[in-house]
């Protein structure tokens, strides 16, 4: 059990959509905030996040210095937030150029880290491994970040999110690492 308490979930009161009030309504499983113009139920669920494992053919792995809060100057896996109208792939190659200007095509599904955390309730993030990158030479720290810089497997630093250091766990079984 964490030391922490997690923050209260966002209450709606008014439909984001049409501006109604919402009422309290049974969904066939629990009382939710429900528009009766709309007719959606609004439900409190995680956030989704993507991250990305970058690595070179000596084994060393990409990792990204925070330039914000939260962990403001620690080391942690390229990645961010999910926007609404992209999948999780789209999300992580977009963050992966947002932070680093490496680009890819395409991103292969590591696995899925679902943690609590004290300033978003509940994350759940995607690891993807992005094996055709490009731009190394133009490669340069951006948006969250502050550096970039490859470590070798003995070398990582210490991840402060305990999803990335579940799905680094993952990564480095699967591709034989760590």
């Amino acid at each position: 059990m964490s030391d922490y308490t997690l923050p209260k979930p966002l209450e709606y009161n008014y439909c984001p959509t049409c501006g109604t009030t919402l009422i309290q309504h049974h969904d066939g499983q629990d009382e939710r905030p429900h528009c009766t113009i709309c007719l959606r139920y609004f439900y409190f669920n995680p956030i989704p996040a993507a991250c990305c494992f970058v690595v070179k053919p000596d084994g060393s792995m990409l990792f990204a210095r925070r330039a914000v809060q939260p962990c403001l100057g620690m080391w942690t896996l390229p990645g961010g937030f999910v926007e609404l109208g992209e999948t999780t792939e789209e999300a992580a190659l977009r963050e992966l150029q947002e932070e680093t200007n490496l680009r890819a095509e395409r991103a292969t599904l590591v696995g899925v880290s679902t943690k609590q955390s004290p300033r978003s309730g509940s994350v759940l993030v995607l690891g993807y491994h992005i094996e055709d990158w490009r731009g190394e030479d133009e490669m340069r720290p951006d948006t969250d970040a502050s550096e970039l810089r490859f470590f070798a497997p003995h070398e990582r630093p210490e991840l402060p999110f305990s999803t990335h250091q579940e799905l680094l766990e993952l990564f480095d079984r699967v591709h034989g690492l760590g």
